[in-house]
């Protein structure tokens, strides 16, 4: 018994030894403030009670709930030659001259007469220079009911006015629209300083648009002009039916690469000494996406599909003649090269090449 004894208390003390070693865990979501000593003299940095957020009242928190929190709406400068100043405050954009507009000052003028003119909208100039202008009531209008007996129901209208400022070397100027007069057909409607805002930058917003489409419009022109092509038919010094370039041999060799491409050859090999390209020539198809957006056809050649040579060979006054051999290595007939003549014209006109 008395042993037995001795090793309870033995097993008692090392049990009650685990417990000298046990840490109680520390609280991670404890945040300890330090207080800094700062030396007389120097500036005491923000304390975190710096940045709480103040309490909110009843009556700020109900008044905050009425008030128009509406975003502004945003003028949208699409068109290539407009831009935005930063922190613009008013209804207001800037055009630059580019290779679309011209002379700035005529361009914006006739885009501006454009626009009301389609709305059949009066746009009266209120100067003798062109600068200023006031236009007619422009309605706004709401729709109700349905199918048969949809009506429009006349909400407001309003008047606007327009501000060109050219600068003084004559390459930019800006457009300011801004509200003049309003009217609404709703009662109890009220107009608020974000409403104005709205009206004047959708309408400055309109007229920018119309002078994006006219950019495009000008573009489209321009890429349609028929470029200066001097190509011709004709033979070469050793009688052979050929396409005769204006262009030295050097030009036309490098010119004939950017229709590569356009006419769906394939460049396989090329000898710059002899100046001969190796193609090959498969005929493009009509894409599915081409077909849905009823584009044009690509060009194609009235050529059987496989392996061509175009050799060029100089001609007098500095011209040259580019012989197509076929892969046998013959001359093409002379119904051939004509018949090849015009979609090699068009490649030229759509590339800018110059031959």
């Amino acid at each position: 018994m008395q042993k037995w004894a001795q090793g309870c208390v033995a097993v008692s003390v090392l049990l009650s030894g685990c417990a000298v070693f046990e840490k109680t865990p520390a609280n991670n979501n404890e945040i300890s403030q330090i207080e800094l000593r700062i030396p007389a003299g120097m500036a005491v940095p923000n304390q975190p009670a710096a940045y709480d957020i103040p309490p909110v009242s009843a009556a700020t928190l109900s008044a905050s709930v009425g008030a128009d929190n509406r975003s502004p709406t945003l003028i949208l400068a699409t068109a290539t030659s407009s831009r935005m100043e930063e922190d613009e405050k008013l209804a207001r954009v800037w055009f630059e001259r580019n290779d679309f507009t011209g002379d700035i000052k005529p361009f914006i003028q006739t885009q501006l007469q454009q626009f009301f003119s389609a709305k059949n909208v009066a746009l009266t100039p209120v100067d003798d220079t062109g600068l200023r202008y006031e236009t007619g009531w422009i309605s706004r209008s709401r729709s109700s009911g349905f199918w048969f007996w949809e009506s429009e129901q006349q909400v407001e209208q309003m008047r606007y006015s327009i501000v060109l400022e050219p600068r003084q070397h004559g390459r930019s100027l800006s457009m300011t629209v801004s509200l003049l007069e309003h009217e609404y057909f709703v009662p109890d409607a009220q107009l608020n300083a974000i409403d104005i805002k709205t009206h004047e930058v959708n309408l400055l917003n309109g007229v920018i648009n119309k002078v994006s489409i006219a950019e495009v419009l000008v573009a489209r022109e321009q890429r349609a002009q028929a470029a200066e092509v001097n190509l011709g038919l004709g033979v070469d010094l050793q009688g052979n039916p050929a396409l005769i370039s204006s262009q030295s041999a050097d030009i036309t060799w490098s010119q004939l690469e950017l229709l590569f491409e356009e006419l769906h050859l394939t460049v396989t090999d090329f000898d710059r000494s002899a100046f001969t390209y190796f193609v090959n020539y498969q005929k493009p198809e009509r894409g599915f996406w081409r077909t849905i957006t009823f584009r044009d056809a690509p060009v194609s050649l009235p050529l059987v599909d496989g392996d061509y040579q175009i050799v060029l060979s100089r001609l007098s006054n500095n011209k040259t003649a580019i012989l197509w051999l076929n892969k046998e290595g013959q001359p093409l007939s002379a119904a051939e090269v004509n018949a090849i003549y015009e979609p090699i014209v068009a490649a030229i006109r759509a590339t800018g090449a110059e031959l």
